[in-house]
């Protein structure tokens, strides 16, 4: 659990807004300033200083001086996001912590297009069809804003905002190559006219990932990814316009064997033994995404504004190998002990295990413990009764389990092929009532789909309708109301609805104190509520004859309620326009009830809504336009929590943060320079120093050549989120040249 710690940097970031002069108070003075506008707090365009909480804006300078070469790489740069590597082509991005392994609440938007599969609760960055080089912006909601986007904006909002076509016609070629087996490239073509314009993109990704694991082995986690991009933006009248994308991807993921036979004594020499061990083929995972989108907006006059966005996306993770298992695995016997209890079926495991140690580590003395004593005593200290109907079948098990031990196993090929569908329809109104008076409403409609004969036994659908709003009201110069809320009815889970008060007080045009309570859900997924996840045989050799099935079957309880939060914010954000800096500090305190945080394992699933977890803390951001030639940037987040499950406990640091200095020299020069740190991530260390030096060439007055060198280095010397996560050298390095035309 979190200690006490020295004073956090929010505490002295915070004192900056004390000292810094604060404009005058006259109604003149309150003029809004031409500021930049976010779009993903409520949907309405708003001034930092207004958002109901707390947003970080990730601006295409940044992304491009970052040197970063994937999404979750580049959030490094929000206060409170943490950033877990399963391995090097397999990455979760969460807010707070909570799992290590998994990233269920926060909502990831492209372009407003959820990227959250429906399925398996997840984002599946490796996958993703975009490119940095696309990049406009990201803007990161801090904070839950199911107020907004619905269930599973649990945590917050990272929508990434690509760049329009219009915004500079031409031809980039970009090629990037370093250690660690980096080999991307990049390519797009943009044109148009007046009332038309189009970019085509084509881009690659491949590395190596982690050179070896804790054993010093190589490890098997290489990543090769192609994708595509299409967007056409139309000017259909001067107040109507029609903005359509098409992406798609293809990506192979490197993975290891990774099933775990029933039987496997790691040093066993009896033959079913040995041909068990023996087989352990690569299991390497295919990826494809497909998707479409098309935004209509009319501008029906200044005040009032109708959009409607539709768009369809499909996606698939293939995976099939062969797998070797003792024929006791596929028995009828053992799927009627899993059937009765998951943890009975796992214990006759343990016991054949123990029986083997014990012979290796006993030669000659004979093993006197029997199945049903072993039973009777495990499962008892887990308070699991032990019935007349399992002590039969433990009986007929540790039969079998004899008569197999010098047989040979089966073999047969299983998969773990999973589909995802969507389609999603949604208006939306924005309208000015009066000049103190705003008002965003809309409706939206889902449909989704996942098809896995492993995981569902076949196709399950869902539909969710949605209806929103948010009301701003803004009585004087000084103060600033919004409400907003959002009900949605879940085919498969029933109704919730999501609240948001908020009020501002200004103490000058673009400096606000802000308080927020908000109340968000998250709805299980497809893969928690309504799992049918049984392994099917076919392809069959050995001692049994198909079709067959696997013990082990994991059922979703089909009645698992929503995630519950309830959120508090004190906060303040401030724009120094005279010093060219923006301060953001956010105070918050955050409870998660109903959280389904146990395993979800084939063999060992456990959905449930008995988990809790607590935030509170301070975060706090700084950007400083020091000069025109100086920027400077710091984040920080202090978090102290308390969680009743232990899952939940491992990646969320206490103190973590990032610095960047931003520069550009003489002889068209930029350079630089990043830290990112954190005191803890799943129990370790994380310091690494980041640098970028880049060179720009005029070569004529439409073409130009740029050369960045990128270096990276780690100040810690420890695996980077589990054990077998490690490098040859805590240096990585790659060059980039990029030619525009």
């Amino acid at each position: 659990m979190p200690t006490k710690s020295t004073l956090p940097l929010s505490v002295p970031l915070a004192a900056l807004c004390f000292w810094m002069p604060v404009l005058p108070a006259s109604a003149s003075s309150l003029d809004p300033l031409e500021l930049p506008k976010v779009l993903s707090a409520t949907r309405l365009k708003q001034a930092p200083a207004e958002v109901p909480g707390s947003m970080t804006v990730l601006d295409r300078e940044l992304i491009r001086s970052s040197g970063a070469r994937s999404i979750p790489e580049l959030l490094r740069l929000v206060p409170g996001m943490h950033i877990g590597y399963r391995r090097g082509n397999q990455v979760n991005v969460n807010y707070h912590g909570t799992n290590v392994t998994e990233a269920r609440r926060l909502q990831v938007l492209v372009d407003g297009r959820s990227v959250y599969r429906p399925g398996l609760a997840t984002v599946d960055w490796a996958e993703l069809a975009l490119a940095v080089e696309d990049i406009d912006r990201i803007e990161v909601f801090r904070g839950p804003n199911t107020a907004a986007y619905g269930a599973n904006a649990l945590m917050g909002v990272i929508n990434i905002i690509t760049r329009l076509p219009q915004e500079g016609h031409g031809t980039t070629l970009k090629y990037t190559q370093g250690n660690r087996g980096v080999r991307d490239w990049y390519a797009s073509h943009s044109g148009g006219s007046l009332s038309h314009n189009w970019r085509l993109s084509l881009s690659g990704q491949q590395d190596d990932g982690f050179d070896h694991d804790e054993y010093g082995q190589h490890y098997r986690d290489d990543l090769r990814a192609t994708r595509l991009n299409l967007r056409h933006a139309w000017q259909l009248t001067p107040n109507q316009s029609l903005d359509w994308q098409f992406s798609a991807s293809e990506a192979n993921r490197q993975s290891y064997y990774e099933y775990s036979p029933y039987l496997d004594h790691d040093e066993g020499s009896d033959p079913l033994d040995l041909a068990i061990n023996a087989h352990q083929p690569n299991a390497d995972i295919r990826g494809k995404d497909a998707s479409t989108l098309a935004l209509w907006k009319m501008d029906i006059n200044p005040d009032h504004q109708l959009q409607v966005q539709a768009y369809a996306q499909h996606t698939a993770r293939l995976r099939d190998w062969r797998i070797c298992d003792s024929p006791l695995a596929f028995s009828p016997e053992l799927r009627e002990l899993n059937a009765i209890n998951q943890l009975a079926a796992r214990r006759v495991r343990s016991f054949i295990r123990y029986g083997h140690r014990w012979e290796r580590s006993n030669p000659g003395e004979p093993f006197n413990d029997t199945l049903d004593n072993y039973m009777l005593r495990e499962l008892a200290e887990e308070g699991v009764a032990y019935t007349p109907e399992m002590a039969d079948l433990s009986a007929a098990l540790e039969h079998l389990a004899k008569q197999q031990r010098n047989g040979q196993p089966v073999c047969g090929n299983i998969n773990e092929n999973i589909r995802e569908s969507r389609y999603h329809l949604e208006i939306q109104d924005s309208l000015r009532l009066s000049p103190q008076l705003r008002l965003l409403s809309g409706a939206s409609y889902r449909y989704d789909r996942v098809k896995s004969d492993t995981y569902f036994g076949g196709t399950l659908d869902n539909q969710v309708t949605q209806l929103f709003g948010n009301l701003e009201y803004r009585p004087h110069h000084r103060w600033l109301f919004q409400a907003g809320g959002m009900y949605e009815h879940e085919q498969m889970i029933g109704d919730s609805f999501s609240p948001r008060l908020s009020s501002h007080f200004f103490l000058a045009p673009q400096h606000s104190l802000r308080l927020v309570y908000a109340e968000a859900v998250r709805s299980p997924d497809m893969y928690e509520n309504s799992a049918n996840w049984r392994y099917q045989i076919s392809d069959i050799s050995g001692p049994l004859a198909g079709p067959l099935n696997h013990y082990a079957w994991a059922r979703g309880p089909g009645d698992l309620d929503h995630e519950r939060m309830r959120s508090r914010e004190l906060g303040y954000h401030g724009h120094f326009h005279q010093l060219g800096m923006q301060l953001d500090i956010r105070a918050f305190h955050e409870r998660i009830t109903g959280m389904n945080s146990e395993p979800l394992k084939v063999s060992d699933f456990q959905p449930n809504n008995e988990s809790t977890i607590r935030f509170k803390g301070v975060e706090s951001e700084l950007d400083w336009q020091l000069s025109q030639t100086d920027r400077l940037r710091l984040t920080h987040a202090y978090i102290e929590f308390d969680a009743s499950s232990r899952y939940d406990q491992r990646l969320t640091a206490q103190h973590s943060g990032s610095a960047a200095w931003l520069r550009d020299w003489p002889g068209n020069i930029s350079t630089s320079l990043m830290y990112y740190g954190a005191d803890r991530l799943n129990e370790r260390r994380f310091e690494r120093l980041d640098s970028r030096i880049q060179k720009h060439f005029q070569l004529g007055a439409r073409s130009s050549l740029e050369l960045a060198l990128i270096w990276q280095y780690r100040l810690d010397d420890e695996a980077l989120t589990w054990d077998e996560n490690l490098f040859d050298s805590r240096s990585h390095y790659y060059l980039t040249a990029e030619l525009n035309f």
